[in-house]
């Protein structure tokens, strides 16, 4: 027999990426020039963190005082998520399939790739040589999909129309499962096998640019013909007065730069239960917790605190 339990989930402090107006943001404009990374240390100490922006409403809340010529916010693609290996920021390579890394985190890149070239190349075909190379995604090539037998094995099909990335993606997951996606040595070679000399899309892509908070913002102002990465240096992001477009730039630059204050908030939520387990039992509760924590950052949420409160067993919310 299941048991009733009423118990209080407090939240501390809470960003909602759906709303850039909750909680209100605030923006400080710190006239000392350093570094993308020294102004985020800074930021972080006085502050919540470099500017984060969600929409134009955003951009509206800066003072009309603010006056300069190019001021680091918070944006930036740090190279050392992707540069390298498969890692797991929010800029890192994924495959397709999962939105994930593979679980070996294999990888066998062309010599200087990936290189994110003119800050448009997202997505990785597999060159002549069986090795990998990161490229716009509107490129069109011949592409491979996978499927996989009850054992559990791969099974690669190589499909000779051109088409882009994502219309690549699509036709693999309406006809197989999805993109190709390679996690040893063996894999990558029947993937060579396949493509008989061509250069072929695989499930491999990434989405640049994160914000310093870990905020999910998609929100994105740059000037026209903006980003460019130019000579493969340019991993942050400055605003440019007095229309407040977006330019990379090296994080080497000394600027001044925008803080915003995040207003930390407590909410009470009352929640009641009807479970056989055991809600005295902490291991439980942590459980509870950690599945309700990856609920609300699926639904946007981000820095915030969870707390268990059980009330009294004559207490309840209505």
């Amino acid at each position: 027999m299941g048991c009733y339990m009423t118990w209080t989930l407090l939240l501390f402090g809470w960003s909602l990426s759906s709303c850039s107006q909750f909680p209100p943001r605030q923006y400080f404009y710190i006239n000392k020039n350093m570094t993308w990374f020294q102004a985020q240390n800074y930021c972080r100490q006085h502050y919540t963190d470099l500017a984060t922006f969600e929409s134009h409403d955003d951009i509206s809340m800066l003072e009309p005082t603010f006056s300069y010529s190019s001021a680091w916010i918070g944006l930036f693609d740090d190279p050392k998520s992707w540069k390298e290996n498969l890692g797991n920021d929010h800029n890192s390579w994924r495959w397709s399939v999962t939105g994930e890394t593979g679980k070996t985190n294999f990888s066998t890149w062309a010599s200087r790739e990936p290189s994110f070239w003119n800050a448009q190349e997202a997505c990785v075909f597999m060159n002549t040589y069986g090795t990998w190379v990161d490229t716009a995604c509107t490129t069109t090539l011949t592409f491979v999909c996978y499927t996989v037998t009850y054992q559990r094995e791969k099974v690669y099909h190589f499909i000779p129309t051109m088409k882009s990335w994502n219309s690549a993606q699509q036709y693999c997951r309406e006809n197989f499962i999805e993109l190709a996606m390679i996690e040893n040595a063996e894999e990558n070679a029947k993937v060579f096998s396949k493509i008989g000399g061509q250069t072929s899309w695989i499930g491999l892509y990434q989405v640049p640019w994160t914000w310093s908070d870990r905020s999910h913002s998609s929100f994105k102002n740059w000037i026209d013909g903006e980003p460019t990465n130019s000579y493969l240096t340019e991993h942050c992001v400055s605003e440019q007065w007095p229309h407040h477009k977006w330019n990379d730039a090296p994080c080497s630059m000394m600027w001044p730069f925008i803080c915003h204050q995040v207003t930390r908030l407590k909410t009470t939520v009352g929640m009641q239960i009807k479970t056989d387990a055991d809600l005295t039992d902490q291991a439980v509760i942590e459980q509870i917790l950690q599945q309700i924590s990856t609920r609300l950052t699926h639904l946007g949420w981000t820095d915030f605190k969870l707390e268990w409160k059980t009330l009294p067993s004559n207490q309840t919310y209505t």
